[in-house]
């Protein structure tokens, strides 16, 4: 399989975490991987998302973007956000995405945005 992307947009509210959740395993599903891995994709692109959507501003959109790899996926995803910090590295979301990623960060940046990157690979 060569390089793919995947982009989606959704209001930054719980009812569309289910989509995000099926747009994970289908881009998992892209890469044939094993369904443990898969399965670790659609927890961390999960708790990555409940982060973001518990700080979005209200009326935000939820960007998220998959950059499929032969042997990995990258998953970045933005929200507006009044927040100034982000997920403590002590916080249960922070164990649990890090715990089924090889890489994760996430920053505010200067236009009220809240961002999360992660990286699974296969």
């Amino acid at each position: 399989m060569d390089s793919s992307e995947v982009e989606l947009t959704v209001a930054a509210r719980p009812a569309s975490l289910s989509t995000v959740r099926a747009v994970a395993t289908q881009v998992a599903r892209l890469g044939r991987w094993t369904p443990e891995l898969a399965a670790d994709l659609v927890i961390a692109v999960d708790e990555a998302c409940s982060a973001l959507i518990a700080k979005a501003r209200d009326h935000s959109l939820l960007q998220c973007r998959f950059d499929v790899e032969p042997d990995s996926v990258r998953f970045r995803a933005e929200v507006g956000s009044s927040a100034v910090t982000v997920p403590a590295h002590d916080s249960l979301y922070w164990r649990v995405v890090s715990s089924v990623t090889d890489a994760v960060a996430s920053w505010v940046d200067g236009n009220g945005l809240l961002h999360v990157e992660l990286r699974c690979r296969a």
